[in-house]
């Protein structure tokens, strides 16, 4: 963090940053409570309410969650209330089930130039490889997404099938808990396309059907991006559905 940008911010933006930091180094881990307001505050030498306005926007943001009369706790991708964060598809009569995921593929690969640059490889040093994931998943008994995910190998050292293949789980969810990789935020570009005949065929659609390609672009903390996934969608039983803003 350069010293310049953090005297440049408001003083609560500050202590957010050194929090995101703290978030980052693995000082407190998923599901792990931090350190009370009022010893933040003393450890960055501001006031309660400095330390408030930051912890805020943390919890805002998704990172940590507010447990009444318990305190404030990192927040983890396995929690029920997170299970839906990143994930839009619904059934059509508008109710959301938990997914259930396949495991089809995992290899190491040399990343291509688009992969190399989003995801940012050289500050992994020499490491130039990437796993390339593939997974279905399944809505109401129905496989319903086929979704190649890509990471880096220096991210994610030796990944393997035993470390992804719980389908109960999101995949953030095991990024989180096997590897140490908190997603806090993703982006994502949908169309309609045709699917690729190996992915038809996992869907069970024929080869010229369109269905709904996202790819989505996934962060962890101060924006760094640690994965790229192109997922197929057939919305023959499901829509993709956003929520935005909030009620008042």
């Amino acid at each position: 963090m350069h010293t310049g940008r953090m005297s440049s911010l408001p003083l609560y933006r500050e202590v957010k940053e050194k929090l995101i930091l703290a978030l980052a180094s693995g000082e407190w881990q998923p599901g792990a409570k931090i350190p009370v307001e009022r010893d933040l505050a003393q450890r960055h030498a501001v006031g309660i309410s400095t330390v408030r306005a930051a912890v805020s926007e943390l919890e805002a943001a998704g990172i940590l969650s507010r447990r009444q009369g318990k305190g404030t706790f990192v927040s983890e991708h396995a929690s029920h209330g997170r299970l839906y964060r990143f994930f839009n598809l619904v059934n059509d009569d508008g109710t959301r089930e938990t997914p259930l995921r396949d495991f089809v593929s995992l290899q190491r690969a040399r990343a291509t130039p688009v992969e190399s640059e989003f995801l940012r490889l050289s500050r992994y040093g020499r490491t130039t490889d990437v796993y390339r994931l593939r997974i279905t998943f399944s809505l109401q008994g129905n496989v319903t997404g086929v979704s190649d995910a890509v990471v880096p190998a220096g991210l994610f050292p030796r990944m393997s099938r035993s470390g992804v293949c719980d389908g109960s789980l999101t995949l953030y969810a095991l990024y989180q808990s096997n590897y140490n990789v908190n997603v806090t935020s993703v982006s994502a570009d949908l169309r309609a396309e045709r699917a690729p005949a190996d992915v038809a065929e996992l869907l069970a659609v024929k080869n010229a059907c369109p269905v709904l390609r996202i790819e989505r672009k996934a962060y962890t903390y101060g924006d760094v991006p640690v994965e790229l996934r192109i997922s197929w969608v057939n919305t023959a039983h499901c829509s993709f559905h956003v929520d935005q803003g909030s009620t008042v």
